[in-house]
């Protein structure tokens, strides 16, 4: 999303803000790095639902704040869907071991094994602990009504399984139902399992696909064949055992308020051979476990129902984050819900009313330090059109990352996408607009005809403000829309 939203988009492609930022993480020697450290104890108690990326950020910022923070897991190893649905040639486990290591080391407990609603109920740990934040994550498979859907594979336990190193044949030929990136992922996986012919039967068209451009592109080159506009009518058997499927081309459908999807088909009857069928179409979060006695509102989506400003679910001090709020998602879509859950908890503690806020800084030698402000106030997002000085800037390509061919990529699990060398984020973080940040370019105390401004060692600074003309060269020079004043009364008169 911050990729799309980049204002270099309106000036020739967007910034790869990922890679650089996966750069910066590949390639920094924790030994030279001084991580922040926890503030005092505060003696409060916040418990944690669900480890993956939500509920984890969430405990990691709730415990620099000072809060003795406890994770509880339904499975054996935490990560979530990081660890047991992502693939290894997309996130290799090493990483997300690194990262969880990073935030267990702030102190926080972390125990596996226990779902809550049967090894221990929600209102126990609403008994025991201050706040309660359930990221239990979205984990419920949608079944499609197709007939001998039975002999079909849950497209989350065969990653699952392949992450966990049960990597058995498949057969030579798999048909994925869905088109989204577990379709993508699962097709993948089933390439490097030896999978042959490899095809993903969708509903959209062309250019319509939940996945994103860069999953579609691989796809063609590693030869998966996707069939759009199309749905599985049934799935064939033979001897408890897919013998393949016939697909239908669909010329019209919708999902219904409540999700459910009605098909106008044009054509039916094609066939494809498949030793196994793989079902991606989408997953639901499952609260009927955590939530017994159905206290906690749900939408009609039956996801979790939360105050967007305070991630407060309908149940006191019970707060929800990552997909079991909005829907399967990106993980970094998780990780900003569980970092403002975790705000949102530590101003409950506070006692700040809805319309108070604190402004919570870090620095890299010492615990957060928090500073209430009344209101709330929108941080100003700078657009293309206050981009005064383009002229300071050249049209350059955006920089591809190292990518394994295909010849050796799609025969192995190691990972595909190898990030920046040192040349390419270099190259990369010159195209920066810096949108709103100062660069210590010194256009503006260059351009200043009334010597107003002088330049400091912390950036230009206002020295003779009684001599201002307001004439507007510092805002008009400036390459990145760093500089805003306003205009006297007199000025306007």
């Amino acid at each position: 999303a911050c990729e799309t939203a980049c204002n270099r988009n309106h000036f020739d492609e967007g910034l790869s803000i990922r890679a650089l930022e996966r750069y910066a993480s590949d390639h920094v020697d924790l030994a030279d790095v001084t991580p922040p450290k926890k503030r005092e104890n505060t003696g409060r108690k916040i418990a944690v639902i669900g480890s993956g990326p939500a509920g984890m950020t969430c405990a990691y910022f709730s415990a620099l704040l000072g809060h003795a923070v406890t994770v509880f897991e339904a499975s054996s190893s935490l990560g979530g869907i990081p660890r047991a649905g992502i693939p290894d040639f997309r996130l290799p486990k090493h990483v997300l071991d690194r990262e969880i290591a990073q935030i267990l080391a702030l102190g926080i407990t972390a125990k596996t094994n226990i779902p809550i609603g049967r090894d221990i109920t929600l209102d126990s740990i609403i008994a025991e602990y201050d706040a309660c934040l359930v990221a239990a994550g979205a984990w419920k498979e949608r079944i499609p009504d197709v007939p001998g859907v039975e002999l079909a594979v849950s497209g989350l336990a065969f990653l699952r399984q392949a992450n966990a190193g049960r990597r058995n044949g498949i057969g030579t030929k798999v048909v994925i139902i869905g088109g989204g990136g577990v379709a993508f992922d699962c097709a993948f996986t089933a390439r490097r399992l030896g999978a042959a012919e490899v095809h993903i039967v969708c509903l959209e068209k062309a250019g319509e696909m939940c996945a994103t451009a860069e999953d579609i592109r691989q796809g063609e080159e590693e030869g998966i064949c996707v069939h759009n506009s199309a749905v599985v009518s049934r799935i064939l058997g033979l001897q408890s055992k897919t013998s393949g499927v016939e697909i239908a081309e669909v010329s019209k459908f919708r999902f219904d308020g409540n999700g459910k999807l009605a098909v106008q088909v044009s054509n039916r009857g094609v066939r494809l051979e498949a030793d196994s069928v793989i079902l991606a179409v989408g997953a639901d979060p499952d609260v009927g476990e955590i939530d017994p006695h159905n206290r906690i509102s749900l939408t009609r989506r039956k996801t979790i129902e939360v105050d967007p400003d305070t991630m407060a679910t309908s149940v006191d001090r019970v707060f929800a984050a990552g997909d079991i709020v909005t829907g399967p998602g990106t993980v970094a879509q998780a990780v900003g819900g569980g970092r403002l859950a975790a705000i949102a908890m530590n101003n409950r503690f506070l006692g700040l009313t809805p319309g108070q806020g604190v402004y919570i800084g870090v620095r890299g030698d010492g615990p957060p330090s928090l500073r209430t402000y009344p209101g709330t106030t929108e941080q100003h997002v700078v657009k293309y059109g206050e981009m005064l000085n383009l002229d300071f800037f050249n049209k350059k390509s955006r920089h591809r990352t190292i990518r394994l061919p295909v010849s050796s990529s799609a025969g192995s699990f190691e990972e595909t996408d190898k990030g920046f060398g040192e040349a390419e984020a270099l190259a990369e973080a010159e195209r920066c607009f810096h949108c709103g940040h100062c660069q210590l370019c010194g256009n503006c105390v260059e351009d200043c005809p009334g010597y107003v401004l002088e330049m400091t060692v912390d950036g230009p600074k206002v020295s003779h403000p009684e001599e201002c003309w307001h004439c507007g060269n510092c805002r008009i020079s400036c390459p990145s829309a760093a500089v805003a004043y306003e205009f006297p009364v007199s000025m306007m008169v």
